[in-house]
């Protein structure tokens, strides 16, 4: 039996439900992204995918230009927001203050996150871009 390259490998992970999928990470609030109190408290909303009916039980990671900041624990999540436990998809709603000790006013900065299944599966990283404004605007 020849061994399946790389490609294939990944490809099956992938369509054999390799672990779940974070999407369209977005502004939770479409009128603003911040908290008008905390300006860089960020009220953010990513979609969900599961096969394993497992993402309720992992964590999810809010990452700020690929490094990870702190996780959130996903069990919690779910109860506050309604969502079904053995969910396979849908929306999570999370609110979360950057650590910017290395941002400097004006500088964009890519916001990530990245959830772990209670199977212990990594998702794909969702991220955005935004551009940290502080003080008021020219």
């Amino acid at each position: 039996m020849r061994p399946l390259p790389s490609l294939a490998i990944a490809a099956c992970a992938v369509a054999c439900g390799g672990g779940p999928q974070l999407s369209n990470l977005r502004c939770g609030n479409a009128n603003r992204c911040n908290d008008v109190e905390d300006p860089l408290k960020l009220h953010l909303a990513v979609d969900f995918e599961d096969g394993s009916k497992t993402l309720s039980e992992g964590a999810l990671e809010l990452r700020l230009g690929g490094q990870t900041q702190r996780a959130v624990s996903l069990p919690d999540a779910f109860v506050a927001q309604g969502i079904a436990r053995d969910a396979t998809r849908g929306t999570l709603l999370i609110d979360d203050v950057l650590l910017l000790d290395q941002v400097t006013n004006g500088q964009e900065v890519t916001v990530g996150f990245l959830a772990t299944n209670g199977n212990g599966q990594e998702s794909n990283e969702a991220d955005a871009k935004f551009t940290l404004r502080l003080g008021a605007a020219p």
